[in-house]
């Protein structure tokens, strides 16, 4: 089977597919066997939790029904992600016979996020856009923006799966509208699990009811043909409302602006964060947004109702099919929640990634489409196009360097040269039944046309790679194991050192980002400061009875996507205000010390770190006493046993 892209004839098109697929494995590759993230580290700890018997001990933090969706409190995070590396741990490891753990079960897990991502994309991908090329086009922004990459790049997500459910819900929406068809049953029980899979992944899920609230305005306004073509005309000033709304809600405090930012300034710091946050395809939205708003306005057959009079019809922007209506309008919907969350950026981008990447691809469709319609631009669109996105990505990151001089810049022109080298190995695959290795297997005119294709692919690729980077070269390239977001080795020495102790009591550990660390791989009852998960129940610092004692229901708390609220101060937080003043030279404190079954600290060496989270009289008088020395030491660790 062969597919005709404009004068490109390709063959066993599921091949180029595949080497995405592998281009985005081999990212999660390059990052193997390192362990990355912050809130990952939570949800490895949960499935350890789980494997270690959570779900029907009674040493647990699942004490409602509440807390398996993170509803409840000690439960923020639910429990469908951690479930699945809490099975493939197991599984892995009786496979092996004991070789295979934590890493390779993070590393499967990214494996079948990448094949859901590809799978799910590639689905909506052929549903909405006719050409194959702006299919590729879509699949490949949506596996490698920013967003995905950061996802499934040796770490453990659990926003990833609401992105997922939304295409998913997407797809389900626009085959429904495109069909016409009553709801069956089916449907609903596929709409009911995937809602199920969404909640316990993620308490975002409940912004992937926009995409049924939506699909049933859009079913029952259909049938209203006035009704209809009024609410167009009202996407733009509900959105404008929705944008300042937004605005006025969330603010721009935390970005470094003032309150009296103008709307410029707000709107290019807006602009750029959403290109370096899901990739240079995303400097075609505004395109894609304004065009398909255009088209729908005027593909109305009477549309000239609206005017005193009738203006002449354009061939191509009049259209009596309504599924391009439908479809479009459906999706234009999208912009009203988009532009009311879009000062939260990132959650923004998590919920409403795959309608970003649509107006993107539809924005670059529309502007290839135009070069191509008109003979000054079609008699040099062999060259031009390859030219335009280069030209962009070279704009875009000469600015950039000015804040990022340090990016492994060779890094990315080999990971560049190889993609390239891998969609040349595929034509030569499509020109021969048998590969022979010479030059002239290529089909040079082929190959010429499809390059800009190959240039367009890498540059979204390579665009995302080097913001990945950027965002994550401070937290991975410091000295310092507390301002690194990955498992240093100096972590690893510490938690097999403590596999040879007998640990019965608590660790207190002076930085947050190290306790979660070696409490999750490690398995460890660490702590440092409260967060979000269960360990104040796991380990018995507060009983299942306190929990309920003082925790109140309301409704309201809805919107903070929980109904849930503990009352009285985190127990990790109090624990931490009892013992910050304690001087373990003092008899009285250090018995105090001991009822708290705290039986070891790990303190920052004071040579590198003086004072700052070390600046307590407890940590302190450790190293001033005379009675406590460290019993294991790492280049910038301490660890002190009390008893």
């Amino acid at each position: 089977m062969s597919y005709r892209f404009k004068n490109i004839t390709i063959k066993k098109i599921s091949l180029y597919y595949y080497i995405l697929i592998l281009a985005a494995i081999i990212i999660l590759l390059a990052n193997y066997p390192r362990l990355y993230g912050v809130d990952a580290f939570q949800v490895i700890w949960m499935a350890k939790a789980l494997q270690d018997g959570a779900l029907i001990s009674d040493k647990t933090w699942l004490i409602s029904p509440f807390s398996y969706f993170g509803y409840y409190p000690f439960s923020f995070r639910a429990i469908g992600v951690p479930m699945i590396l809490a099975f493939l741990m197991s599984f892995l490891d009786f496979l092996s016979l004991g070789s295979f753990g934590l890493t390779e079960a993070v590393l499967v897990f990214n494996i079948i996020l990448i094949i859901v991502i590809y799978k799910t994309s590639r689905n909506l991908g052929d549903r909405l856009f006719e050409e194959e090329w702006s299919r590729f086009v879509f699949v490949a922004a949506m596996l490698f923006s920013v967003n995905a990459i950061q996802d499934f790049a040796m770490t453990v997500s659990t926003r990833i799966i609401i992105t997922i459910t939304m295409i998913v819900f997407l797809n389900i929406s626009i085959k429904m509208l495109e069909k016409g068809a009553k709801i069956r049953f089916k449907t609903i029980i596929v709409v009911i699990l995937v809602f199920l899979i969404g909640a316990l992944a993620h308490r975002l899920w409940m912004n992937s009811l926009i995409t049924i609230i939506f699909l049933i305005f859009t079913l029952f306004i259909r049938k209203y043909k006035k009704l209809y073509q009024i609410s167009v005309f009202l996407i733009i000033p509900i959105s404008i409302f929705a944008f300042f709304f937004g605005f006025e809600f969330f603010g721009l405090n935390r970005y470094g602006f003032s309150a009296d930012a103008n709307f410029l300034d707000t709107s290019i710091f807006l602009s750029l964060y959403y290109v370096y946050a899901i990739g240079i395809i995303a400097i075609f939205f505004p395109v894609g947004v304004i065009i398909a708003l255009y088209k729908l306005t005027f593909s109305f057959n009477d549309f000239h109702s609206f005017f005193k009079k009738k203006k002449k019809e354009h061939p191509q922007l009049i259209t009596n099919n309504p599924k391009f209506r439908d479809s479009f309008y459906y999706l234009l919907l999208f912009l009203i929640p988009f532009l009311f969350f879009i000062f939260t950026t990132f959650y923004a981008i998590v919920v409403f990634l795959p309608i970003i990447v649509i107006f993107s691809v539809k924005g670059l469709a529309y502007i290839k489409n135009f070069l191509s319609n008109h003979t000054i631009f079609s008699m040099k669109l062999d060259w031009l196009f390859p030219v335009i996105p280069v030209f962009i990505l070279t704009g875009y990151y000469l600015l950039r360097l000015d804040y990022y001089s340090r990016i492994a810049l060779v890094d990315i022109i080999l990971l560049s040269l190889v993609s390239l080298a891998l969609f040349l190995f595929v034509f030569l695959i499509n020109k021969h039944n048998s590969f022979p290795l010479s030059f002239s297997s290529l089909d040079s005119k082929k190959l010429k046309n499809f390059l800009w294709m190959v240039i367009l692919t890498l540059s979204i690729l390579t665009s995302s790679i080097i913001n990945v980077e950027i965002s994550r070269y401070d937290s991975l390239n410091s000295p310092y194991p507390w301002d690194n977001r990955y498992l240093t080795n100096e972590e690893i020495r510490i938690i097999e050192y403590f596999k040879g102790e007998n640990t019965n009591g608590l660790i207190f550990v002076a930085d947050r980002h190290i306790a979660d660390r070696i409490g999750a791989v490690g398995f460890l009852p660490a702590f440092s400061i409260p967060i979000l998960i269960g360990t104040p129940l796991f380990y018995g610092i507060i009983s299942p009875n306190y929990v309920y004692e003082h925790t109140k229901f309301s409704i309201w708390d809805f919107f903070s996507f929980t109904f849930f609220n503990f009352t009285q101060i985190d127990p990790i937080k109090e624990l931490r205000s009892y013992i910050n003043n304690l001087d373990v030279r003092n008899e009285n404190d250090y018995n105090t010390l001991l009822s708290y079954n705290i039986q070891y600290i790990i303190t920052i060496n004071e040579t590198y770190q003086s004072g700052g989270v070390n600046n307590w009289l407890l940590v302190r008088s450790l190293q001033q006493s005379e009675s406590f020395e460290p019993v294991f030491i790492t280049h910038h660790l301490l660890i002190w046993q009390i008893y």
